[in-house]
Parts: C-alpha cells; sequence; structure tokens
C-alpha cells in the first residue's frame, strides 16, 4: 500500500524552515488560516509562502466553530486565502472537531453551507477533517452514517496511533468507506520545526497525490543544474537540509563519496506546478512581478526578501528607497 509523508501546521508551529521539512521527505502541508469568523492565524502567508518555495504542496484549512453562521466563515477562509494571490494546489479544508453545544442538524447545515461557498468560490470540492467519533456523534443522520452528500467529499481522517508503518490503516466511520489523508498523530517531532507537528500520510502514490492537487511533477533537469562545491564539515545531510531534497535524491545523484573541494550536482526537488497547471494563482491572480507588501512593524527589508526569494537591492531598487534600512510601517512596497 504506497502512501505518501506530510504535515500540517498552525501558529503553534511558527519559524520553520522549509528547506529541511523537505529534506525530511514531506510533500505536502495543510496550513491554518482561519477559525470561526473572527480569526485569522497571522503565520499564514509566511507558512503558505515558504511551504512553496521549497516545493511542499499545499492546502489551507478553516477551523470550523459550530455555533456561528456558515456563510461568514466561509467569506472569512476566502477573503484571507484570497489576499495571497494564490489558493494553493490542494483543496481547501473544512476542520471539524468541536460542536460548541450545538445540535448535529444545526452543524451540518452550517458546515454544508461553507463547503458550498467554498466551493463556489475556488472551483474545487473541499476536503472534510475530522475524527472517526466526531462525525458518528456530531455529523450522522438517523441510522448513523454521514448525511448522503457528505460521502462525495475526501476525508482527512484524524486518528493517533502516533506511529505509521507501512499497510497500517485507521478505523474508519459508520458509513464512511475511503480516506484520502490520515493524521496519525499530533506529537510528531521532524527537522526543520521546533515544536510538536502533526503528521499525516496521503493514501496514494506521489503521482496520485498530484494528481489529486491537480498538479505535475516536474521531472526535467534544470537547464543549469545547481552546483556545491564541498566544503570542510560537509556531509551528506547538511548538504540536503540547505537545498531542500532529501539525502536519498542527493545519494543518486551524487553516488561518489564526498571529498572537500569536490562539487555535487543538487537535483531538482519535486516541483510546485507552473502556473499553466493546477490552481496555483487562482482567480484574479497577478504575475509575481505585481506583488506587494504592506510594511507592518518588526519588518525589514531583509526579512522581506528573504520571506518572498528576492533580494534588499531588487526590493530597494523596485521602490526607489535610497536608505534600505528606512521603511515605514504601512508603506506599499513593491515586491520584485
Amino acid at each position: 500500500m504506497a502512501t505518501v509523508p506530510g504535515i500540517d501546521v498552525s501558529y503553534w508551529n511558527s519559524g520553520i524552515d522549509w528547506p529541511k521539512v523537505r529534506a525530511t521527505g514531506q510533500r505536502f502541508v495543510f496550513i491554518k488560516a482561519t477559525e470561526a469568523d473572527y480569526y485569522a492565524d497571522p503565520t499564514f502567508d509566511d507558512n503558505w509562502l515558504g511551504a512553496k518555495s521549497a516545493g511542499l504542496l499545499r492546502g489551507a484549512y478553516h477551523f470550523f466553530r459550530s455555533n456561528v453562521d456558515g456563510r461568514k466563515q466561509a467569506k472569512k477562509f476566502i477573503d484571507y486565502v484570497r489576499s495571497m494571490n494564490d489558493d494553493g494546489e490542494l483543496p481547501p479544508v473544512l476542520d471539524l472537531e468541536t460542536h460548541d453545544g450545538q445540535s448535529k442538524d444545526k452543524i451540518i447545515a452550517r458546515a454544508k453551507a461553507w463547503l458550498d461557498e467554498v466551493e463556489a468560490a475556488f472551483g474545487r470540492k473541499p476536503i472534510i477533517y475530522s475524527g472517526q467519533y466526531f462525525l458518528q456523534d456530531y455529523f450522522s443522520e438517523a441510522g448513523g452514517g454521514p448525511p448522503a452528500w457528505a460521502k462525495g467529499y475526501s476525508l482527512w481522517l484524524a486518528q493517533y496511533p502516533n506511529t505509521y508503518t507501512e499497510g497500517q490503516q485507521p478505523s474508519l466511520p459508520r458509513g464512511w468507506f475511503k480516506w484520502t489523508f490520515w493524521q496519525y498523530s499530533e506529537k510528531g517531532r521532524i527537522n526543520g520545526i521546533n515544536a510538536n507537528v502533526d503528521l499525516n500520510v496521503f493514501n496514494g502514490t506521489l503521482e496520485e497525490l498530484y494528481t489529486f492537487a491537480g498538479a505535475k511533477i516536474v521531472t526535467e533537469p534544470p537547464k543549469e543544474p545547481k552546483k556545491h562545491t564541498i566544503a570542510a564539515g560537509d556531509s551528506f545531510e547538511t548538504i540536503a537540509n540547505k537545498y531542500g531534497v532529501t539525502v536519498r535524491e542527493l545519494v543518486n545523484a551524487n553516488p561518489q563519496l564526498l571529498k572537500t573541494g569536490d562539487q555535487l550536482t543538487v537535483p531538482v526537488a519535486v516541483a510546485i506546478p507552473s502556473e499553466s497547471g493546477g490552481s496555483s494563482g487562482g482567480a484574479g491572480g497577478v504575475p509575481p512581478s505585481q506583488r506587494t507588501h504592506t510594511v507592518k512593524p518588526g519588518d525589514t527589508l531583509y526579512h522581506l526578501a528573504i520571506k518572498y526569494g528576492t533580494t534588499v537591492a531588487a526590493i530597494a531598487s523596485a521602490n526607489n528607497i535610497p536608505n534600505p534600512n528606512n521603511i515605514s510601517v504601512g508603506q506599499v512596497l513593491i515586491i520584485p
């Protein structure tokens, strides 16, 4: 049984080194965007851009509050994700795990309103995330199964043996017959994240994951492959972490032993699809040359250059900034 590893993150996992995460073999990430109709995760933009630059497939998720109008929650999510001018590759996710004292009928109706609004906005059927018992106790109709319409949605199931071995399967809720993603641990530890992180697997091959995402795997090498000159103290692991590839990928491309001064060919990480494939960019997207950033307290051109994958000089030139150390809160910068 083939599976593909991935993670999901939120504010509690801030400060992520995304190339190191990619080097551990993770291939997808779900990132918290919003909760209810009043909360937007402040780390969403950093995680969204960082994961993309490292070559992970991304999906945004919304933490659902059952006591809040579903359409209002959908609007909060749509507006926040769309502010990135990049819809990601994986479908959006509705995170169902709190009943907030509401009846099953209200939970189901409000969840359906969110799902309908988000599908209409993004043109993709969302994923439903939940646990076995929540679905059975709070998202079921007479007879114990889910609403008939719910079976048309992909299921991301939370169930925690905390370790995963090949061939392992979660227990499905009554009336559900297939899982697409499985969150099997909420206490994972991986390189690049200095906190516990949720670990997941996709039910299928890497090619099937990309097909599910509406994306494509780029297998052609770049016209000018990256080269790395080995320095004293380098190892396959440190080099893989630097470039965001796995040790296996690096070794396969360079079977020779490491010697100081040698040059290694750095293979290309499995790539995010171009604008012609998948949903990256989304409706109303703008070309990268037209990106803007509104300066927030604590921002520096150095920080923004790292965040957006450009240089301090390029940002300063694009915005006619004579002194790169002098930017103002509220200033709108063009990001080349």
